[in-house]
């Protein structure tokens, strides 16, 4: 940028700077921001908490370091369970001190399932709660039992239970000792089944960590049931973790089995595996059929109706792993009326459904079922209702897309003032790459089910963002053309041309990006309908304009974002899997002004939509909502669709950018050290007077768009113009007079590196 001169020592950052540039305010600035920078170091300050779902991250315990094992050495039982444990730091030292406060004991056994039931774990320590039983823990507090704990000062510990299991007298079943179906409990001591202890530690000033221990207290084979990994779960929650400080999915079935529910009209279980499946089950194309019969799906008072889960539901094999864990596969070879019933929830498997569920209006196909002896004759691999075959849809549905790619073969003239000529085809890579003929083949003719867009836009010499100015679109967006209308056969067989509908603007220089988005139509749901929308990889190539073609900045790694989501597929199923093409559109020049009507729900003529902000602020949420912004984000669609963001609850660890972005991209460094100077745009916040003419729109300087869009409260925004953020200014004003220093602070080895105010490993 005019009037910047930059010299850099070795990791000082000393800036030299015109005289009209290096005015004594900022620096005065700068002391006093740094001194705010520490009571917002580890992003606790305006604007919600730095941890996921919008808490901080644990502190770290005493030792070296902040995580936590949890080892059980021995267990012995003869009348009260006697445990010895060790509780170490990652570096392996051992950590004295611990005390009833922070661990929690609970002992269960595995009861093995006969006649088609699964193996259900049944805990040994139970207490009555209005009216209904639940499992429970030994622990220090009111209405709890606890035994001893003894330190043996080098961090090995025993603990003995206050609860005698062995003794029916001294352990009675609480009433009315039945589940929820009222089925008698049994609470008998059995020696010869598998047993488990689970240690909870339990103080949240120190990091979150859980021992499990399986034994067979008379000796012989432990026996498993383990369905669904902590591991795999934390794939999408990174820890997953409840009531506090519980991260471990072999701890949680200790109480979440079927003698565990919540009392009511009708009654509650928490059995795992009834739990888990309804809150998962609701997202943005299905829903409990409950929940939209208007019954919220509440445990106690908390009501989980509007769990979003990020993909198909259906997919079953997200969750269930048998390649990994023992019984992983018992979704498909061993169902159960719990399970199935547990989503599909209208279903009624006795002779008439249940009054107090109004909700459920279909009886079960295959008859009345007393028990779930009969499920696998009808439901098992292979068999006619096989409950693989039907929850293998989102499967199905990516080997159907995986027929189709999308090539973009050759741009020209790439020139100013030259109308490019788009060379491509779609080919079918399963089949050696045989190219598919869009003008005939019913994936794109059948039903009108079909979408294929080639769209141009393009990036001036010297700046890191697509623009798309001069393509005369409105909003920053780029000139767009229907390959299957507009479309002519190329030279070589198999090969389609389009020209664009606009010339590259006079003047313009830089890099051309082109890309080709859409949808065919599979049979997937039905063969030979063409109805499924198959959301196939969205396919881009950069082309020069003038010198040499220079690719945008890589920020996110869409396999990350396919560990939650599976397959991003956004936009009707248009864009797909490609978060280089989504940033032709989601430009620093695109506000969502042309899909609103006058001011929105939110309050606002127009909403950015950035991809280096909206992203952000729709994983941040709102912290009203268990978030982290103060206030959630509303973006207008197509058709004037409200899209309120603002319950967005990101199921990982929020401050943890490594979750979703490409290497140290999220860190103020290379570009971001000055990024107006590197041609890094604001984002735009008002489009000014002319839709088409990008050089009115008012902007956030580039850094504090970023920052702000998680820190969107009044003290960040402070923080943020303290050090040369701008909140509303031209371009041309931010590249000539705006000089951002939040690197000074917060760049990569600065004292409050993102890095390491997010608590990133």
């Amino acid at each position: 940028m005019a009037g910047i001169r930059l010299a850099q020592t070795v990791r000082g950052k000393l800036m030299v700077m015109d005289e009209e540039r290096k005015s004594h305010r900022r620096w005065l600035n700068l002391a006093a921001s740094c001194t705010l920078a520490v009571l917002l170091a580890g992003c606790g300050g305006s604007g919600g908490g730095g941890g996921g779902a919008g808490t901080p991250a644990a502190p770290a315990v005493p030792g070296p370091s902040g995580e936590l094992s949890i080892t059980v050495s021995s267990v012995t039982i003869g009348s009260p369970p006697v445990v010895k444990f060790r509780v170490a730091d990652q570096a392996g030292a051992g950590i004295p001190g611990l005390g009833a406060a922070d661990l929690r004991f609970n002992i269960a056994k595995l009861m093995p399932g006969s006649n088609g039931e699964p193996s259900r774990w049944q805990n040994y320590i139970n207490r009555s709660v209005n009216g209904a039983v639940e499992g429970s823990q030994e622990r220090s507090g009111a209405g709890f039992a606890f035994g001893t704990l003894t330190s043996h000062g080098d961090g090995t510990y025993t603990y003995t239970f206050a609860t005698d299991i062995t003794s029916a007298t001294a352990n009675p079943c609480p009433a009315p000792c039945t589940d929820a179906d009222g089925r008698a409990l049994d609470i008998r001591y059995q020696p010869s089944l598998t047993h488990r202890v689970g240690i909870q530690q339990a103080n949240s000033a120190y990091a979150r960590a859980s021992g499990v221990h399986d034994f067979v207290p008379a000796g012989g084979a432990v026996a498993t049931r383990d369905v669904v990994l902590t591991a795999t779960c934390n794939q999408c929650h990174e820890q997953v973790a409840a009531h506090g400080t519980r991260v471990d999915t072999k701890l949680c079935v200790t109480c979440h089995n079927p003698g565990s529910w919540v009392a009511g009209t009708p009654n509650t279980s928490v059995d795992f595996r009834v739990m888990i499946h309804r809150i998962h089950y609701n997202n943005g194309g299905a829903a409990l059929p409950s929940v939209l019969a208007g019954t919220p799906y509440l445990i106690g008072t908390a009501d989980f109706s509007k769990v979003v889960f990020t993909q198909d539901a259906r997919n079953c094999a997200r969750c269930h792993d048998g390649a990994l864990s023992a019984q992983g596969d018992n979704w498909k070879n061993q169902p159960s009326a719990e399970a199935c019933g547990s989503c599909h929830d209208n279903v009624y498997f006795g002779v008439k459904a249940d009054a107090a569920k109004p909700y459920q209006t279909q009886a079960h196909s295959g008859g009345v079922a007393t028990d779930n002896s009969a499920c696998v004759l009808c439901h098992g691999p292979g068999r006619v209702a096989d409950v693989s075959v039907k929850h293998d849809f989102p499967a199905r549905l990516k080997a159907a897309a995986g027929k189709f790619k999308f090539n973009i073969l050759g741009a020209a003239p790439t020139t100013p003032g030259g109308a490019p000529v788009i060379t491509f085809s779609v080919t079918d890579p399963t089949n050696g790459d045989k190219p598919y003929d869009i003008k005939t083949d019913p994936a794109f003719t059948a039903g009108g089910a079909s979408t294929l867009t080639v769209k141009l836009g393009w990036t001036k010499a010297g700046v890191a963002d697509i623009g798309n100015d001069g393509s005369g679109q409105n909003h920053g967006q780029p000139a767009s053309i229907n390959a299957l209308t507009a479309s002519v056969a190329g030279a070589t067989a198999g090969t389609y041309e389009v020209t664009s509908p606009v010339a590259v603007p006079a003047g313009q220089t830089g890099t051309m990006r082109v890309m080709m988005d859409g949808h065919p139509a599979g049979d997937v749901t039905k063969a030979g309908t063409f109805s499924d929308r198959l959301p196939v990889k969205s396919a881009f190539r950069d082309f020069a304009i003038t010198g040499t073609a220079v690719a945008r900045r890589q920020v996110v790694d869409i396999a990350k974002c396919n560990v939650c989501h599976d397959v991003v597929s956004l936009h009707g199923a248009n864009r797909n899997d490609e978060s280089q093409v989504c940033a032709v559109c989601h430009n620093p020049n695109a506000t969502d002004k042309g899909r609103r009507t006058g001011i929105g729900v939110d309050g606002k003529t127009e909403e950015a939509v950035d991809f280096k902000t909206m992203i952000h602020a729709i994983h941040a949420g709102q912290s009203s909502n268990g978030g982290f912004r103060e206030k959630g984000i509303v973006v207008y669609g197509f058709g004037g669709s409200v899209n309120d963001f603002g319950k967005v609850v990101f199921p990982g660890k929020l401050n943890n950018c490594t979750a979703c972005h490409a290497g140290t991209s999220y860190q103020l460094t290379g570009l971001w050290d000055l990024p107006t100077a590197s041609g890094v745009l604001g984002t735009t916040t008002n489009t000014g007077a002319s839709a088409t003419d990008a050089a009115d729109n008012l902007r956030i300087s580039p850094a504090a768009a970023v920052c702000s869009s998680c820190h969107d409260g009044a003290v960040a925004k402070l923080h943020m113009e303290a050090n040369g953020a701008i909140f509303s200014a031209t371009q041309a004003t931010l590249g000539s007079t705006v000089l951002e220093i939040c690197s000074l602070c917060h760049g990569a080895g600065r004292t409050f590196d993102v890095k390491t105010v997010h608590g990133v490993k």
